[in-house]
């Protein structure tokens, strides 16, 4: 086995509005349901296949996680990494200090 699992990394950059119900599916079935939402496929034929009916409405990334992290922890990590840090900390709860 190899040290890393390859995954496309598959992001939706434009609207299936207006669009044959066909390529509509196609992108629901590979989780495409809102506009720049990003998924991880794995590197299959099947895949690359769902990914060329679509190829005009994403943006594909070729990208190698390392083994024991799944696709949607990788995802979570890449969205909390673009987060902005709010500007605040909370050091406490008023309201559970007094017991009420």
């Amino acid at each position: 086995m190899t040290a890393a699992s390859l995954f496309y990394k598959v992001t939706l950059r434009r609207s299936t509005i207006g669009l044959p119900e066909t390529t509509r599916k196609y992108a629901k079935v590979m989780g495409l349901t809102r506009l720049h939402k990003s998924v991880l496929l794995p590197v299959k034929p099947d895949t690359a296949g769902n990914i060329l009916k679509i190829k005009e409405l994403v943006e594909v990334e070729n990208v190698a996680l390392p083994r024991g992290l799944s696709p949607k922890q990788a995802i979570k990590n890449l969205n909390a990494a673009r987060k902005p840090h709010p500007g605040y900390s909370v050091i406490g709860n008023a309201m559970q200090k007094h017991g009420n």
